[in-house]
């Protein structure tokens, strides 16, 4: 996958919004008075998917930040670390 990430998340979040779509498209159905009023929620809708489409692609570095355990790094053994004391 891109970066080592899986398409669940991104998959996720296409489903939800594709449901939300349809409860609303359901609800001017039955409802056709609110079809003009509903009319903007489905642009949010596209505006969500996009954006969280565009964070899901969005380039990251290469190297695998999480690999190693930060808990278990103490960051005081490091020489270039200011400690306030000095």
């Amino acid at each position: 996958m891109i970066y080592g990430r899986r398409p669940r998340q991104l998959l996720v979040v296409w489903a939800t919004l594709l449901g939300l779509a349809g409860l609303i498209y359901w609800f001017q159905v039955e409802a056709p008075a609110f079809r003009e009023l509903l009319r903007p929620f489905y642009w949010i809708i596209f505006a969500v998917a996009l954006i969280m489409t565009w964070r899901w692609f969005r380039a990251r570095s290469r190297k695998d930040r999480r690999a190693g355990d930060r808990r278990r790094s103490d960051r005081r053994d490091h020489k270039d670390s200011v400690s306030p004391r000095e």
